[in-house]
């Protein structure tokens, strides 16, 4: 199969391995030079600790999820916590990135990952996907992560 490879492992060296970068916190991406491609992007949580859940979210859109329900999505072992898309025709990486940074914003996905009470310390990272939807990429991505952990990241909860 052609395209972006999959990660040997989901830890920040293996997806290096395989072109992701930035690796910086939501406050950061301003400065970052995220792409304006197409592409795929990961939230990471460098703490290995089990999360503390927030009871409250300070995601602008949605409203929280009960945190037993967050407890029971939590993948232990793995520090990748969401894979999210971003098509070209939308803006690309960065703007999909710009609406995740503020919270959720125009972007219901991944809006578990502000229960997290360490958010400020997570990273995300990119790549792009030239000649390849994101959209299949980052399918393909998360069926990779579910072959090895049984499920999807902490926050994806769509299709």
């Amino acid at each position: 199969m052609g395209g972006l490879p999959l990660p040997a492992a989901w830890g920040r060296p293996e997806l290096e391995a395989v072109g992701f970068t930035g690796f910086v916190p939501f406050a950061g991406l301003a400065a970052a030079g995220v792409p304006t491609e197409a592409g795929i992007y990961v939230v990471l949580r460098p703490a290995g600790t089990s999360p503390e859940l927030l009871e409250l979210t300070r995601a602008r859109a949605g409203s929280a999820y009960p945190l037993d329900d967050l407890a029971a999505r939590w993948v232990p072992g793995t520090p990748v916590v969401y894979i999210g898309k971003a098509e070209a025709k939308v803006g690309g990486l960065r703007k999909r990135l710009g609406q995740f940074a503020r919270k959720g914003a125009s972007h219901q996905g991944g809006r578990s990952i502000w229960q997290l009470a360490d958010q400020d310390e997570l990273l995300v990272a990119w790549v792009t996907t030239p000649g390849e939807s994101a959209e299949d990429v980052e399918v393909r991505y998360r069926t990779a992560f579910a072959d090895v952990y049984g499920r999807w990241p902490f926050a994806n909860r769509k299709r």
